[in-house]
């Protein structure tokens, strides 16, 4: 029974964030990275709609303020272990 009513809300909840959700711009370069919905809940920010990895960063603001800043988000680079050798 509750599998049938978690099948039943996934979709809807799909749904509803591809409406309310927005366009994530990587902070680097500018380039959209992914679509999803971005919910603040209980000081955290919660990411929905979105498989990526997303790494959060501050923006570079210019001027010095601490009472407002910008967070963006960019890809987290592919690992790199090219030490590793082939098996």
């Amino acid at each position: 029974m509750q599998k049938i009513k978690l099948k039943v809300f996934r979709p809807v909840l799909l749904w509803l964030i591809n409406i309310l959700g927005s366009d994530i711009h990587d902070a680097e370069t500018g380039k959209i990275i992914g679509h999803a919905l971005l919910l603040p809940w209980r000081g955290r920010i919660l990411v929905l709609g979105t498989g990526l990895v997303l790494v959060p960063k501050f923006c570079p603001q210019p001027r010095l303020t601490y009472w407002k800043r910008e967070l963006g988000f960019t890809l987290h680079p592919a690992p790199d272990f090219s030490h590793e050798p082939r098996s």
